[in-house]
């Protein structure tokens, strides 16, 4: 049995991490795997020089880790797979024309937000709603020229209101269950923290929709792409059969990889039996990518034509791929020497107040969420190191399950190399660095909670509300 790594050892590699993503992408532009490559080739050395442990041990936990978040890859492998076919049947390009035809280009940032917060409420699943609507709109808010970052922070953050108070949603059941409280007890209280937040994220995207709107109506070159786009395809109640098998699999809260195969599967009969398109290169989409050449001649159509349908494939996520594997390098060597234990059992123990519990709690949510990339992982283990702490202070575990939903779930779509951020860029087409400014939805939840932790407001009303 390994003796744990002292205190000053285990922190090492995590400040590491953060000069060299600070000064890598901030300074001279790498992109963020090069940074945690390079963040996890000196943990190894840590690792190998201090910790004693063999090449073959660190491989091990480099393998758990990566074989962890195995599923969450899987899905956003197949969304490229689904979207390519969208294309192809004609679902994305009918979205898109109808989509511009009734949707003002002022109220797009703040329709996101609503149409996938009550998606996303009512089905319990985030990443169904982005995969379904949010790429729908993605599509309508390039046609209409809007700023593609804050369509995609509208979008990611209405998908996570659902994400946070949905009693069918995964995180919010997996933190009611590790704090011991009872899960509606749980959502009224995130009601606090989550109204305001909604609110604020309102009417932040209005006030953006009308400063970044010069006109309500389409321009020439969006009407232009209009007739394009109702050339290219015929449209009709078939097209939409792809979205509608992803929607009903999300209502029924069915697996995600399915519902994306199921989609493309019926993506390509319909372009082939109903848009007339040769149904080998609907199939070769799916691997490659779709391209306009597929079914004509793409010489004479818009830049933004090709922009808007031209995207998917499998072949097409290496770069997502390579971004995931030096990820969890680095979190399989920081979690499975022990590392992150430690820092973060030092930090637990020095708490004496009230908000000092509240804050640690969050943060260390957070600092999980970007050693480790796991939202799942930050509820297990900061209950487990906090729980006892929030009863010594007499505070209930609702506020302990409340800071873990304001600072773990809410950080997770932000942190470019975390499981959701990866995803949801991947899905959307926006890195998140991008759209990170515009999600004040994360950040205000985060706020809130610790004004009512400096304030002691709402903290003792729910303290008997356990199972």
């Amino acid at each position: 049995m390994r003796e744990k790594p002292g205190f000053y050892v285990a922190l090492t590699p995590i400040i590491f991490m953060a000069v060299v993503l600070v000064f890598g992408i901030g300074v001279m532009g790498w992109p963020a795997s090069v940074c945690l490559l390079i963040s996890a080739a000196f943990s190894c050395i840590i690792a190998m020089s201090k910790l004693k442990y063999t090449w073959d041990e660190i491989q091990g936990f480099i393998i758990d880790k990566i074989s962890a978040v195995m599923a969450p890859v899987l899905i956003v492998i197949f969304v490229g797979f689904m979207v390519a076919t969208w294309s192809f049947a004609g679902t994305l390009p009918m979205l898109v024309y109808y989509g511009m035809l009734l949707v003002s280009p002022t109220w797009l940032y703040v329709i996101a937000f609503i149409l996938n917060a009550v998606l996303s409420y009512v089905s319990g699943a985030s990443w169904g709603s982005v995969a379904s609507i949010g790429v729908a709109l993605m599509g309508i808010g390039s046609g209409l020229h809007a700023d593609l970052p804050i369509l995609a922070a509208a979008i990611v953050t209405g998908a996570y209101f659902g994400d946070k108070l949905s009693p069918l949603s995964d995180t919010t059941n997996l933190t009611s269950a590790v704090t011991k409280t009872r899960l509606y007890d749980l959502i009224k209280y995130l009601l606090w923290t989550t109204i305001p937040s909604t609110i604020i994220s309102l009417l932040f995207f209005t006030w953006l929709g009308m400063v970044h709107t010069s006109s309500g109506t389409i321009s020439p070159e969006s009407m232009q792409m209009l007739v394009q786009l109702k050339g290219l395809y015929k449209f009709g109640v078939l097209p939409l059969l792809p979205m509608i098998i992803v929607l009903c699999f999300t209502f029924l809260r069915l697996p995600t990889v399915p519902a994306l195969l199921s989609s493309a599967f019926v993506a390509v009969l319909v372009g082939w039996l109903y848009q007339g398109f040769p149904l080998a290169e609907g199939i070769k989409s799916t691997m490659s990518g779709f391209r306009l050449d597929m079914i004509t001649d793409a010489t004479n159509l818009l830049p933004s034509v090709k922009e808007l349908l031209e995207q998917g494939g499998l072949n097409n996520q290496g770069g997502f791929l390579s971004f995931i594997i030096c990820a969890m390098m680095f979190a399989g060597i920081l979690t499975g020497t022990g590392m992150m234990d430690v820092t973060l059992q030092s930090a637990a123990n020095r708490i004496k107040s009230v908000f000092g519990a509240i804050l640690t709690s969050g943060v260390l949510a957070v600092i999980i969420n970007l050693l480790t990339g796991s939202d799942g992982l930050n509820k297990i283990v900061v209950s487990e190191l906090m729980l006892k702490k929030f009863e010594d202070l007499n505070l209930s575990p609702l506020v302990l399950a409340r800071t873990l939903e304001d600072f773990g779930t809410m950080s997770a779509p932000i942190i470019p190399w975390s499981a959701a951020g990866l995803y949801m860029a991947t899905t959307l087409g926006v890195p998140t660095f991008s759209y990170l400014p515009y999600s004040v939805f994360c950040f205000s939840s985060m706020v809130f909670a610790l004004i009512y932790a400096a304030t002691g407001y709402r903290l003792q009303a729910f303290r008997v509300a356990t199972a």
